[in-house]
């Protein structure tokens, strides 16, 4: 239900910032809250704690965000609290973004390796996926040591694995089937 929900909250709020021609403000503004609920537990306890009043939830609202946000965003947020809907709001951020990564044409590959990758090696790999892709690229990187080298690329389904773990498991395979002939 909060993913029906969390849609037809995005849908309103992105043609707002369209309108407004400020998409890149309100998705970096809606980050910035997600941010906030992701590291304070405290302020998502207040924001939906049930006997907590809704005037009282607003106010925290604009003492917290008042400088920092758009104020039609803001009052989106206040919106979300008499909806009773504040606790969906990192899944609207999500939306959001996805709505955002659409109209800008930005494909969100994520690339896992062994080790971290360097800058250069990143510049090089943008450039090569955005050269495949057609379209702008961004990278969510992380390591994992388990991979032993090499990278894992996650393109939409797509996945192109070239790590040492996955070659590994590959001649696996083949020894196994030559050994049972």
């Amino acid at each position: 239900m909060a993913g029906i929900a969390a849609k037809g909250y995005c849908d309103a709020l992105f043609e707002i910032a369209k309108e407004e021609n400020k998409l890149d403000i309100y998705k970096e503004q809606l980050l910035l809250v997600k941010s906030t609920m992701a590291s304070d537990t405290k302020f998502v306890s207040v924001m939906n704690h049930p006997k907590i009043h809704k005037e009282e939830k607003k106010q925290l609202l604009e003492t917290i965000y008042k400088d920092s946000i758009e104020h039609m965003l803001l009052n989106f947020l206040k919106i979300l609290v008499d909806k009773n809907r504040f606790r969906i709001l990192p899944d609207i951020t999500k939306e959001f973004v996805k709505c955002y990564n659409v109209e800008n044409h930005i494909q969100v590959v994520y690339v896992n390796s062994a080790t971290a990758l360097n800058d250069e090696q990143i510049a090089k790999l943008k450039v090569a996926l955005m050269n495949k892709l057609n379209q702008k690229v961004e990278l969510v990187l992380r390591v994992d040591e388990d991979l032993m080298a090499g990278i894992r690329i996650k393109i939409n389904d797509q996945i192109i694995d070239n790590t040492a773990k996955n070659k590994l498991e590959r001649l696996k395979k083949v020894v196994a089937s030559e050994a049972n002939k």
